[in-house]
Formats: C-alpha cells, structure tokens, sequence
C-alpha cells in the first residue's frame, strides 16, 4: 500500500511539472512572432517599396488635416507588401470630422488631469461611482468579500480622423507569449489616452478569430465568440459567430477588430441581459470596455475592482447599462481583470487592485499620423 500511495505521487507531481512545462513553453516563452507594420512609418524596414515612403512624406505637414491627403497617404501605404500580410482597403469617412465636432477642439493644446483638447483629438474624463447593492455569490462565494460598491473611469473621445485612435501589440510583435507595460506602449506611442486591449493570444483565442489592426489583417480564423471591428469610415460592428467573412473585411474597410467580448447593447442601444461568453466572464470583474456613439466619437470605460469597500468591478448587465445610459449605439467588452487600465500619458489613472501588469496589446488616442 506504501508503495501505491508513492508512485501516485510521483506519478501526480510528473503530470504537473510535465503541465507546467507545456503552459511555460506555450504561453510564457514568446514564439517567433512577426514585427507589426507601423503606420506611423517610424521604420521605413516596414514597406518593401521606398517610393510608398517617399510619397507619404511628400503629403506630411506635421500632423494630415487634408482628408484627400490622408486618403492618399493611406492608400499608398496599402499597395505596399507589408511582411506577406494583407492590408484592408482603406476608405476614410466623407463628413470632416474636424468641422463637425469643432467645438469640441481646440487651435492649441489644452491639458489637464481630466482633459485635453487639441485641432485633432479631444478627451473628457469623468469618474463615476454607485453602490449596486448587489453582493456577487459566484464562484464559491470569491467575490462577495469585495462587497456592492463600484468605481468606474470615463473617457469621452472625439477623433478628428479615424488614424488618431491607434492599436499596438506589446513590443511592436504580432505573436504569442509578448507583453509590455502599457506605460512602456504608451511612451512609444506617443499617446495621450490608453488602455488595455482584448489580449488577442490569451491561452482562450490563441488561434481563435480574425485580428485586423490599424488595417492589417494578421490573422483571420473562425470564431465562437463575437468580433468587434472599427472601420477606416469610424463606423463600428459587432459580428456574431459565423458573420465573419475575410474578404468582406478587406472590402469593407475593417480598420481594428477585437476578439473577447462579448457585445454590451442590442441594435437599439439597449442593455443587453443576455450575453454571449463563458461563465468566468459572467461573474463581477474589473473591466474595460469600448463604446461607439458615431463615426469620430467614442468612449472608453475602464471599471476598478477586487477591492473592499472601494469596487468590487461589475456585472455584464451593469456595464451594458452604463453603456446605455451614456447614450451609445454600440459597446464591446475587452479583456479584464490584472490587465484593467487607463493611462493619460504613461500615468495611470484609474485604480487597479494590483501593481501594473504586463498585458499583450493595448488602444491608443494619438495625435494621428505624424
């Protein structure tokens, strides 16, 4: 019997290095991966023509106001061959977002801890709190010591074209198992707002759905789950499994697309009470969130937790009815937890229950193309 019980152990603790070994390997060492074409064109390595570059930098005057100048620029950067990926074809909005919304920008730069407002980006940051009166049993009763009160961060955006908000995956490399501080993204970004994206190569969508960022298309699969994609017009949809189709994307324009969720509002702007994820999702998490109102303005919502007596984090329906009451017509939930932040500059400016986290790519308000 003695020596039963050993080699169940050694036997046990075999399959749990030889575990620990394949989760270190698959998720932990970083694979080869692919560097991220810049469409900042900070690196001239990323087109394989030098002509695209020399033409971009013909039409650049600092930052692009012209919206027919964009759309050249951008049009060029898309006959380049960009690392044997495919570039969606880029169809920017006809209405100048500029004159639209130009009360809410400004001829100068204008910053402060809530705000900044300049000709080609604005940004209002509320903060909000309440006391759901909701204790969250799940799991065993996880979470209930975190209590019903919930801290959330708003960040109200208007984009004078759709190249100002900007993704990047963590140190420039489209692959599994790279992370970077979003602080450190954001310095190299040059952004004025940031937070956290849909951790596109999490252990769940390693090979999982189509990723389109800043119009490259770096991976296209199928999908369980919904996709959320932004295109160069700055209209968004939201995909239902099976909705997907690659060369619709490329023909349509897809700008960004997310793979996490799920989708927050119906197609009336309603909260939803039924969504489409795992149970995991479905218990009260720190957040981070997308909203779309129309094209050139859009929210961020990032939403604190795991914390006593300050925030707990929300529900999914809580979060729909935030979305909701701020009025969108369309809102997406993106990865959460540890990897829950809002930066303005390399500051965090929400309260994450932890020191900052590692995370695999992030969303970037920037000054547009430079």
């Amino acid at each position: 019997m003695k020596k039963f019980v050993i080699c169940a152990i050694l036997d046990t603790l075999v399959a749990s290095l030889l575990i620990l070994g394949l989760w270190v390997c698959g998720y932990l060492i970083p694979d080869k991966g692919v560097k991220a074409y810049d469409i900042n064109n900070r690196s001239e390595a990323n087109l394989s023509t030098s002509d695209v570059s020399n033409a971009a930098q013909g039409k650049k005057r600092g930052n692009i106001t012209d919206i027919e100048a964009l759309q050249d620029k951008l049009s060029q950067m898309q006959n380049a061959q960009i690392d044997s990926y495919q570039m969606t074809k880029v169809a920017l909005s006809k209405t100048d977002w500029r004159q639209k919304f130009s009360e809410k920008f400004s001829n100068t730069v204008s910053a402060d801890s809530n705000s900044y407002k300049s000709p080609n980006l604005a940004i209002e940051i509320t903060k909000d709190s309440m006391d759901s009166g909701l204790i969250d049993h799940s799991d065993s009763e996880k979470h209930a010591k975190y209590g019903t009160k919930i801290a959330y961060t708003v960040a109200d955006i208007y984009v004078g074209d759709i190249t100002c908000l900007q993704t990047a995956f963590a140190d420039d490399i489209y692959g599994v198992g790279y992370t970077e501080k979003l602080s450190s993204m954001s310095d190299r970004m040059k952004s004025v707002l940031s937070v956290n994206g849909d951790s596109y190569s999490n252990n769940r969508h390693q090979n999982n759905g189509t990723i389109i960022r800043n119009g490259v298309i770096y991976r296209a699969q199928g999908t369980d789950m919904e996709t959320c994609v932004l295109n160069w017009d700055g209209t968004m949809n939201i995909y239902s499994p099976g909705e997907i189709n690659t060369q619709n994307l490329i023909d349509s324009g897809a700008y960004q697309s997310w793979i996490f969720g799920p989708s927050l509002l119906d197609e009336k702007g309603k909260a939803k009470t039924d969504f489409l994820t795992w149970d995991y999702i479905r218990e009260s998490h720190p957040r981070t969130a997308i909203g779309y109102y129309e094209p050139g303005h859009y929210c961020l919502v990032v939403v604190d937790g795991r914390q006593a007596d300050y925030s707990r984090g929300m529900f999914l329906n809580e979060l729909a009815g935030v979305f909701e009451k701020l009025g969108c017509k369309a809102a997406y939930n993106l990865d959460g937890g540890h990897c829950s932040f809002m930066d303005m500059g390399s500051q965090t400016i929400t309260h994450p229950y932890k020191p900052e986290h590692e995370i695999q790519d992030g969303i970037f308000l920037t000054e547009g193309l430079q």
